[in-house]
């Protein structure tokens, strides 16, 4: 005989559907039971909150990686993503913490072992934290679960000094170059222009490999390239110095490459990969003598500072190399595309000198105004 409700129960069940519809139709995607959770609150009662599993923050972070490629963050971002969550994960399972995970002890704990077991930088381990921290502060929110974050304060974000290289020093990097240990067919030319390329257009290492032949316009008076994803997906246009721009005509005409190639290519003809560049610079700089750890990011560093010391304009350094920094000075003035060129052709009076005191050019009046009454210093990335 099946059990009558009373009218109570049927305006409480009433009252749950009308909740459950109203969040459905406001996009909100959250699980039926924490919607009902939250309406129970409205009603005056307090509803247990759930209890997290591994599982549960497994099947998030799958849907968090999701988030983040559909609104096109770069692959190293997801990567670091899933490699902090699933180091987290492990942790927990190892430990059995698996059902404390949303409690701020085990974060602790969990950000104790990871600091002694990893031994991470400075900037590595800060690095962690926001990741994890954003993270589960989103799982919270969608969950309405304690986020465990909540009252821990980040590790102090640490000052780094980057290193970059002088014009001398470069040039021992591209003459190390021209003569590498194995005698490979084209490998000296191409390891010469991979890195003459990215001490003269300041590319980011995910960008310079993902360069077409399309991509570059070399034939104008003003040479430029373009980016299709920068940082954060943005594309941008960027001038090309005159003395690369010469190299990539001479090595267009010898390729004779259609538009959809790719510039810089390993030696079997396929796109340059990320791994094999990273190769290319250590091999070289070690070949060189230089006592500098030399990375892509050292010559996209190089640049900004050479341009830095050649132009003393803090937002012409954040526009050439794709900031999106510096946001105080860009608010008072713009940057005209004839001050980009003449910024690229400072790159390359910079190597040509080699360590030769390049004469200043004139900058118009307005940019030195705008230097000298705000007075910002660049501080590049």
């Amino acid at each position: 005989m099946a059990t009558r409700l009373s009218p109570t129960d049927r305006a409480a069940l009433v009252a749950l559907e009308a909740a459950l519809t109203e969040a459905r139709q406001v996009d909100d995607r959250r699980p039926p039971f924490v919607v009902l959770a939250g309406a129970f609150s409205e009603l005056g009662v307090t509803a247990p909150r759930p209890r997290p599993t591994p599982e549960l923050i497994a099947r998030a972070r799958d849907d968090w990686l999701r988030r983040l490629r559909s609104s096109e963050r770069s692959e190293s971002a997801v990567r670091a993503y899933r490699v902090a969550i699933g180091d987290l994960l492990e942790w927990a399972e190892r430990e059995d913490r698996g059902g404390d995970l949303f409690e701020e002890q085990t974060i602790v704990d969990y950000l104790d072992d990871y600091h002694r077991r990893a031994n991470p930088a400075a900037a590595t381990y800060h690095r962690h934290f926001l990741l994890l921290r954003r993270f589960m502060r989103w799982l919270s929110r969608r969950d309405g679960v304690q986020d465990p974050f909540l009252d821990l304060e980040p590790p102090p974000r640490p000052r780094q000094e980057r290193e970059w290289l002088t014009p001398e020093e470069f040039q021992r990097l591209l003459a190390a170059a021209g003569r590498p240990r194995r005698r490979l067919p084209g490998l000296a030319e191409r390891d010469r222009m991979v890195l003459l390329a990215l001490g003269l257009t300041g590319l980011r290492r995910s960008e310079l490999v993902a360069l077409d032949w399309r991509d570059l316009s070399l034939d104008g008076p003003k040479a430029s390239l373009l980016v299709r994803r920068g940082k954060g997906g943005k594309p941008r246009r960027q001038p090309i110095a005159p003395q690369l721009a010469d190299e990539l005509r001479r090595l267009r005409d010898e390729r004779r490459p259609s538009a959809d190639d790719p510039v810089f290519c390993g030696l079997a003809g396929g796109r340059l990969q990320e791994t094999t560049l990273a190769q290319i610079i250590r091999r070289t700089s070690a070949r060189a003598g230089l006592e500098k750890h030399v990375t892509a990011h050292t010559l996209r560093h190089t640049a900004a500072t050479w341009l830095r010391q050649a132009t003393g304009d803090a937002r012409l350094v954040a526009e050439f190399l794709g900031h999106a920094d510096l946001s105080t000075v860009s608010r008072y003035a713009h940057v005209a595309p004839d001050e980009l060129h003449e910024a690229a052709a400072r790159l390359g009076e910079r190597v040509a000198s080699q360590g030769r005191r390049v004469p200043p050019r004139s900058r118009s009046a307005s940019l030195r105004i705008v230097r000298e009454t705000l007075g910002h210093e660049a501080q590049v990335r």
